[in-house]
């Protein structure tokens, strides 16, 4: 008997053999093992995306699984707070690689990320071009905070964002509060380096930075005024809009 879940590692192997002919993609959720301030845990990453992830294959029936999470990212910008754990870029997109063909040797044929950390958005735009144009499957990367932009400036009260702020915080009391630390909160003393190096310019170059260059505390952001009805209000709007996103997709790749 197939169990009524949506997790692919929890299903026996004749299970899905018997699911395969009738999914219609597979989700992969990758997050990170860094530094999230003092008030959130390093998995903070990993345990959003694969939280939003399954919220979404609820949407679709059974007709989409999701994969274990792949934990680890690319973090070396958050190595100078102890408990961040980083690979290499090259390492990440083997890794996506060989998870995706070994799909492909199933007969699956539809593969999306939904990634849950920033520093992980150029090496995992490269592996969705890998995997189309090389593999011949297809791919499609969501980074869910991107589909919300609107919904973000509408909601925050805070000028800066972006790591353990208002908009991580309090999407964190709605996937997972146990984890969220308030005794603990505080807001970094922030530096800003130029206004085409400031966290908050929408005009900025690209450079290499390391997040103590910003922040004394490793939020990138003002997490007193994270709150739960925020985070309601953003994580439902981060599950819809990924939703939207992915019924579009299915419906170009067919």
């Amino acid at each position: 008997m197939v169990f009524s879940v949506f997790e692919w590692e929890l299903h026996s192997w004749d299970e899905i053999r018997d699911l395969i002919p009738r999914l219609r993609a597979v989700i992969l959720p990758v997050g990170s093992v860094e530094q999230h301030s003092y008030h959130l845990s390093l998995a903070t990453d990993t345990v959003g995306a694969y939280r939003i992830s399954k919220e979404v294959a609820k949407h679709f029936g059974g007709s989409i699984l999701v994969l274990p999470p792949i934990y680890y990212g690319v973090s070396e910008h958050h190595m100078d707070f102890p408990g961040t754990i980083t690979i290499s870029s090259e390492t990440l997109l083997r890794l996506v690689c060989e998870i995706a063909d070994s799909l492909k040797r199933h007969g699956i044929r539809t593969l999306i990320i939904i990634n849950g950390h920033g520093g992980n958005i150029g090496v995992l735009s490269e592996a969705v071009r890998k995997l189309r144009f090389e593999y011949g499957m297809n791919a499609l990367l969501i980074n869910p905070w991107e589909l919300i932009l609107d919904v973000i400036e509408e909601t925050l009260e805070s000028d800066v964002w972006g790591h353990a702020c208002e908009f991580e915080t309090s999407v964190a009391l709605v996937e997972n509060p146990k984890l969220v630390r308030l005794d603990k909160i505080v807001d970094p003393k922030l530096r800003r380096l130029g206004k085409y190096f400031d966290l908050k310019s929408k005009n900025r170059v690209v450079y290499p930075w390391r997040t103590k260059d910003f922040t004394d505390t490793g939020a990138l952001g003002y997490p007193s005024k994270a709150s739960k009805e925020k985070g309601e209000k953003l994580f439902s709007a981060m599950v819809e809009r990924t939703v939207e996103a992915i019924e579009e997709f299915l419906k170009i790749v067919g």
